[in-house]
Formats: C-alpha cells, structure tokens, sequence
C-alpha cells in the first residue's frame, strides 16, 4: 500500500534525480531501467537492515552493560554517563579509581562521593567482561552511524547514475564558467542542463 502511494498518486511530475534522492532506484525506474531500479533497491534494503541492526545490537549492549554493572558492580546505571561507565570499566573499585586520580593530579574528574557513584566490582573477570559490553555497544553505535553515510552516499550514486541514464538518451550538457561577483572576487559555477 505505502509503495502504491509512494509510487503512483502525485509522484508523476517529479524529475527521476529527485526520486533517486528519496528512493535510490526510483528515478531508474523511472527511465525504464528495471534492472538498475532493482539493484539499488536491493542495495538500499541491505543498508537500511544494516542500520537497523546495529542500531539494535547497540541498544542490547547498552542495557546489557547497565543490568550487568548493577548485579555485579552494586550500582544503579539508569542515569549514569558514558564517562561513568568507562570508568567502572577501567577500575576494580571506586576507591581505586580516586586513588588513580589523585595520583594523576585529576581532582575534578573524581566521581562525587555518597551520591550513588561508588562501586566495587565482585570480580575483575566481570569488570573485563563489563568493558567489553560497553566497547561493543559503542562500536556498534557508530558502524549504524557509518551506515547512515552509506544511505547518503547510495542517493548520491543513484543520482549520479540517474544523470547517466538521462545523457545517454537526450544528451546530457553541462558546462562551467568563471566570473567575478560584485565584491570583485571570482566565482565559479558549473551549469547541468537536463
């Protein structure tokens, strides 16, 4: 139903690099290039599902690690930092951690204490096993980010391709020129004609 709206009420007007840009795929359809058309909503599909993945691999991870800290670090991770968490996963206790920061001359990065921050993990194989959780949810996170790159530049291609398809049947022209503007510096554009 969403693709028969999306397709067929009021789209007929618009030019295929514009539906490239929405859809990729869609302005090669457009041009009767079912084959491409369907490669880049083959692509497309992957790269969303890609998103859509990480981005939930990412959200297990994140409550995973909370959860895990709370029964094996004693503490309460429902509004605690990422930086909170790096650091539970960097010390064995709170009281190591101070010391470290101390030593380190790092007063104003100390957690404040009797305000729920204090921790004591009841195993380092847990800490570990804590740290790795949080790496891989912030790793995760950024490769969903990663394929959000991948569906800008999927529209960009799609639009490139799109131009092609158009040149190769009216002859695409385009051409540049220089000029000065009227604060007498130069200006240069580039005119596609289509």
């Amino acid at each position: 139903l969403i693709c028969g709206v999306i397709f067929n009420v009021g789209w007929g007007n618009v030019h295929p690099i514009i539906k490239s840009a929405i859809i990729p795929g869609w302005g090669e359809l457009e041009l009767g290039n079912n084959k491409r058309a369907n490669q880049f909503f083959i692509q497309e599909t992957g790269i969303l599902l890609s998103f859509i993945g990480l981005k939930t691999a990412s959200q297990w991870y994140d409550a995973d690690f909370r959860a895990f800290a709370s029964l094996h670090a004693g503490v309460n991770m429902s509004t605690k930092t990422l930086a909170y968490a790096t650091d539970i996963g960097d010390y064995n206790t709170y009281n190591e951690f101070v010391e470290a920061k101390i030593r380190n001359r790092q007063i104003n990065e100390i957690w404040p204490e009797g305000h729920g921050y204090e921790w004591n993990w009841d195993s380092e194989s847990n800490r570990r096993k804590f740290d790795k959780m949080r790496i891989m949810s912030g790793i995760t996170d950024k490769y969903a980010t990663f394929a959000i790159g991948g569906m800008i530049a999927h529209r960009i291609i799609s639009m490139i391709d799109v131009l092609y398809l158009r040149g190769k049947k009216n002859r695409l022209e385009f051409g540049s020129e220089f000029s000065r503007d009227k604060m007498g510096g130069m200006k240069f554009s580039l005119v596609f004609q289509f």
